[in-house]
């Protein structure tokens, strides 16, 4: 399955749904934060670490929805 389609099929459950739209969110906020010509060098290697991790939870929240599929 792509990423694509295990995006659609992880939508298609409420809770997984609403987390991935959180994750969003943040991600926006964050990179908004980023490009903020008031953003000191430091607070954007923060915001970068941040959002690696979002990816990160992101990644591990369609990967564990499609293991749930394939069982």
């Amino acid at each position: 399955m792509t990423t694509r389609r295990n995006m659609w099929k992880a939508m298609e459950d409420d809770v997984t749904a609403q987390r991935l739209v959180e994750l969003v969110r943040k991600h926006f906020k964050l990179a908004l934060e980023h490009i903020d010509n008031n953003s000191s060098p430091e607070r954007r290697r923060a915001i970068r670490a941040e959002i690696e991790r979002l990816r990160v939870e992101k990644d591990c929240l369609l990967k564990s929805f499609k293991l749930e599929g394939v069982q």
